[in-house]
């Protein structure tokens, strides 16, 4: 299982290093090749990770994929890395379709060491798509993310892999909702002029497309603040959490825990009152506190508490819930 520390201190290495990676080979040493190795892969054996994989197509000779991960001899994933920064925009996507094409693989990855976008051949087969159906970023990830990202891990890109293609195609449903809410959240000149043409025939048809951008940019933000704030509420935070410790803890340790809310926390106490736990908002961030010694840790969504299942499991067992 992909470890959550090891992914944690790999982003805190991104964020240290990230101003002195001046280059595509400075993002493929200090960060790529570190989260291959997180995934389990030997990255000196050419058996499991191979470097500078040919991959020329037609009359076009010398080309050259940066990674390909490696099963029975042949490329499953192959990695095409940017430094740190740089667009992976349709240039990029070009070139790494044409590798996808070339070596007939099933998954293409193209990265900056800190964003990773995942290609299949999901609407026709041997043709990569255009866009990804899976993004993993370094420096802003959920356990979800996490779990999925585990599912590349050494070991699982052999034989049909239908349970993973299964995986990816609801993933790649994911991808498609985030991309008509980001669409429609990102008050871009298309979405603008998409507004203006249904007032067309309207007496709202005179509005300027500045009084427009103006408008959408400051309900966008109002809407967007409305759901997170939504999500922090105590009530729902207690509603989501309770199946989590179902399934963390079981049933049985699970229906001990006593909660009491306040304006915004969640405490999970024993039958005592003592705290063993705490699930709390911090203006817009949400935080979970450990009865253990350690400091509170930040979470992006209620679901990312299964990251800490150890100190879930350390604070709050049978005999802390029943003293």
């Amino acid at each position: 299982m992909l470890s959550y520390k090891e992914v944690e201190a790999l982003a805190t290495r991104a964020e240290e290093l990230r101003e002195y990676i001046t280059s595509e080979e400075g993002s493929k040493t200090s960060l790529v090749l570190p989260m291959l190795g997180a995934l389990g892969y030997d990255v000196f054996n050419p058996k499991q990770v191979t470097a500078e994989l040919t991959a020329d197509v037609g009359v076009k000779r010398g080309e050259k994929v940066d990674y390909a991960i490696m099963s029975s001899g042949k490329p499953k994933l192959i990695i095409e890395c940017k430094k740190i920064g740089d667009p992976l925009g349709t240039q990029a996507i070009s070139q790494l379709f044409r590798y996808f094409t070339s070596l007939r693989v099933k998954f293409g990855v193209l990265t900056d060491g800190i964003i990773y976008q995942f290609y299949t051949d999901m609407d026709t087969p041997n043709i990569m798509d255009s866009s990804p159906f899976f993004e993993f970023n370094l420096l802003a990830y959920t356990q979800a993310d996490l779990e999925f990202l585990d599912r590349f891990r050494k070991g699982c890109l052999s034989g049909q892999m239908k349970s993973l293609i299964r995986e990816c195609k609801r993933r790649k449903l994911v991808a498609l909702i985030r991309d008509t809410i980001r669409y429609s959240t990102s008050c871009s000149e298309q979405f603008i002029e998409d507004i203006r043409s249904n007032l067309a025939n309207t007496n709202l048809a005179s509005v300027t497309k500045r009084e427009m951008s103006s408008i959408v940019n400051r309900v966008n933000l109002e809407e967007a603040i409305k759901v997170v704030e939504e999500n922090l509420r105590v009530d729902n935070l207690k509603e989501a959490l309770h199946p989590i410790l179902i399934s963390e803890l079981g049933k049985d340790i699970a229906q001990l825990i006593s909660y009491r809310l306040t304006a915004n926390s969640v405490y999970l106490e024993s039958r005592t009152g003592k705290c063993l736990a705490r699930v709390f908002s911090s203006g817009l961030d949400l935080r979970v506190w450990f009865n253990n010694g350690t400091s509170a840790r930040a979470i992006r969504i209620i679901d990312d508490i299964r990251r800490y299942s150890d100190e879930l499991r350390e604070c709050l067992t049978l005999q802390e819930l029943r003293s």
